[in-house]
């Protein structure tokens, strides 16, 4: 029993010598991947910023001179024309008695002007028949002149009560849609605005960008917008307007974007997440971040070459939204292991299964 149990030991030493680690049955092994040929695509380097929209062409209405609304002429949402009625305010009766107290002024001063005129006239022809010295008519000439002055400032007061009076009448500056009324009839205007108005020129969005990107941004450059309260929807625009300088209160950028939506989709008011394209790269080579295996050098991926795992050292360039553009190591048509890479060996075998 025990030269049994000795050749049975010995038999087991000897198996494991010879199968011992270094053999064979690590090397066979097979990784099953998932792979992705490569081919040529596009890639953007963006920046975002949240925004609330204004409209490109919008104004706060205001009385120009303190009154009682007397009348509101328009509802929120109405489409109005340039020069349309908008607020009617109470002309009280000190603006009226403005009026013909100014008209009276014109009168007056009209009335001394023409006798100036004619007084003139008539120490002229004294003067000329030598009944009447130079300094005497030089005298009335300065009468003239004073009578002159006085009329002109009359018309400009005049012009000017008018205006006022006319003021009564609150009209739109431009053409467009009504926002906001806060007129109401019987209310005193003070500070508050009476009507809101937003143009037909689209809206914008006024960014605070980070200083980093002070000089990557540009007027021209692409930009979308995207809007929750429309299910996420994302519509193009352009930058017009990049500040030349770091604001410093904020220690950002502040650039505007413009969208022009003639459909009628995006609002004053409206929150979103603007995106302005920095850099765009048409005909690269694009692969998701997670496909590359880190290094202490840098990255490398994973190629299916003839049944085997090649791992190839690689430079990257723009990073957007997961994505990396690969500028070397990668050529389209590279069948590269997009799921599995991290399990194989350089020249190891490799099943796919996509």
């Amino acid at each position: 029993m025990k030269k049994n149990i000795a050749a049975l030991t010995t038999l087991l030493v000897l198996l494991t010598v010879a199968c011992g680690p270094g053999g064979t049955e690590d090397d066979e092994r097979i990784v099953r991947v998932r792979t992705q040929t490569m081919e040529l695509s596009a890639i953007s380097s963006e920046v975002y910023a949240n925004t609330r929209l204004e409209g490109a062409q919008e104004a706060l209405i205001f009385a120009s001179i303190p009154g009682t609304v007397q009348e509101v002429l328009v509802t929120e949402g109405d489409e109005i024309e340039a020069g349309a009625r908008l607020v009617k305010m109470d002309t009280d009766q000190q603006v009226n008695a403005g009026t013909s107290a100014a008209l009276a002024s014109v009168s007056a001063a009209r009335a001394n002007a023409e006798n100036a005129r004619s007084n003139y006239a008539r120490m002229e022809s004294l003067f000329e028949a030598g009944a009447l010295s130079e300094q005497e008519l030089d005298g009335i000439g300065v009468a003239l002149e004073a009578a002159e002055a006085q009329l002109n400032q009359a018309y400009a007061g005049y012009t000017q009560a008018r205006s006022t009076r006319d003021n009564a009448w609150i009209v739109a500056p431009f053409s467009g849609k009504v926002g906001r009324v806060w007129a109401r009839e019987g209310n005193m205007s003070s500070s508050t605005p009476l009507v809101s108005i937003s143009g037909h020129d689209g809206v914008v969005a006024k960014v605070l960008l980070p200083e980093s990107e002070i000089f990557n941004l540009h007027e021209g450059q692409a930009a979308y917008v995207t809007v929750p309260a429309i299910d996420q929807l994302s519509i193009p625009g352009i930058v017009t307007a990049v500040a030349p300088t770091v604001d410093p209160v904020s220690g950002q950028v502040s650039a505007e974007v413009r969208f022009d939506d003639p459909d009628g989709r995006l609002r004053p008011g409206l929150s979103g997440r603007v995106s302005i394209v920095t850099e765009s790269i048409t005909d690269a080579i694009v692969l998701p971040i997670s496909v590359l295996r880190r290094t202490r050098n840098g990255y490398q991926i994973a190629v299916v070459v003839n049944g085997k795992a090649d791992l190839r050292e690689i430079t990257t360039g723009l990073i957007s939204q997961g994505n990396v553009q690969i500028t070397s190591g990668v050529e389209p048509g590279d069948v590269v292991i997009v799921l599995g890479q991290n399990s194989v060996v350089q020249d190891g075998s490799v099943e796919v299964v996509n």
